[in-house]
């Protein structure tokens, strides 16, 4: 994609699909900053981005603190010489604050602690990381922004609904942000992942296993195995790499004339 020293930076980018993008991109040509909240995982991504020969950086960063996404960004400026990319990764699924009861999901039973973790790390984190990404875009008069959203943002569920919404949020801002940064050559496009074998996953299989009356008597891991390739019109399930290499494609030049999309990559278990 010919992506060769151009500067990103991703977050959550410490493992899962934030992970698959920032390798993605680095196999491509660019710079990363792998950010994240969890500094030792970014420091492992960041080892295996530098054996690809590019040039990397770790940042610690609480997308849900204004002042720690601003750092993130002139961090980068000033360590890296640049900015051209930004990938907005992390998120939660709030799953841990949540009890293990069968009506866990239940709107009237979910804590007020989980919507508040879920909308400041996945939608209000999206909205803070764009805004600081953007004024430096605006001045430099381009820039590619790719915010992940979920399958689970298309439509209402009930198993998850406060992640579904902050996610559906994320689609909605990404279009109106779009809109208001094409003048100035930025493009702006949301991924919405399938089913993806992640640590927020592997969090929310091990609940969902404990919610069940009897003991399953499969692990979290082949439960979701077997759930994706039933549920999934391909047979099977997703990988963060999947979802890197169609942002590689969108912060590209071929892709310049992409922007306020949103692409489903989730092997057909959504149609749009």
């Amino acid at each position: 994609m010919d992506l060769k020293d151009r500067v990103a930076v991703v977050t959550g980018g410490g493992g899962g699909i934030g992970e698959g993008v920032c390798l993605c991109l680095a196999r491509e040509g660019a710079q990363v900053v792998v950010s994240d909240i969890k500094e030792d995982l970014a420091r492992k991504v960041a080892a295996k981005v530098e054996e690809t020969g590019r040039r990397s950086l770790t940042v610690k960063t609480d997308v849900s603190k204004e002042k720690e996404c601003d750092a993130l960004i002139e961090t980068a400026l000033r360590e890296m010489g640049g900015l051209d990319i930004l990938v907005c990764s992390a998120g939660t699924a709030g799953v841990r604050f949540m009890s293990s009861s069968e009506n866990a999901s239940a709107v009237e039973n979910i804590p007020l602690e989980v919507w508040d973790i879920t909308m400041d790390v996945n939608l209000k984190g999206v909205f803070l990381t764009n805004r600081a990404a953007i004024r430096h875009f605006k001045q430099q008069k381009s820039g590619k922004i790719i915010n992940i959203s979920s399958v689970a943002g298309r439509k209402g569920g009930t198993t998850l609904p406060v992640y579904g919404a902050s996610k559906a949020g994320v689609i909605n801002l990404s279009q109106a942000i779009a809109l208001q940064v094409a003048p100035f050559n930025i493009n702006v496009n949301t991924i919405c992942p399938g089913l993806i074998w992640t640590p927020l996953w592997a969090e929310g299989m091990k609940r969902m296993l404990e919610m069940r009356a009897e003991p399953a008597d499969v692990t979290p891991e082949e439960a979701w195995n077997l759930m994706a390739k039933s549920s999934t019109p391909l047979g099977r399930p997703q990988t963060a790499e999947d979802i890197g290499h169609l942002a590689a494609f969108l912060v590209s030049d071929r892709a310049k004339e992409i922007t306020g999309q949103a692409f489903n990559v989730d092997g057909g278990l959504q149609l749009n």
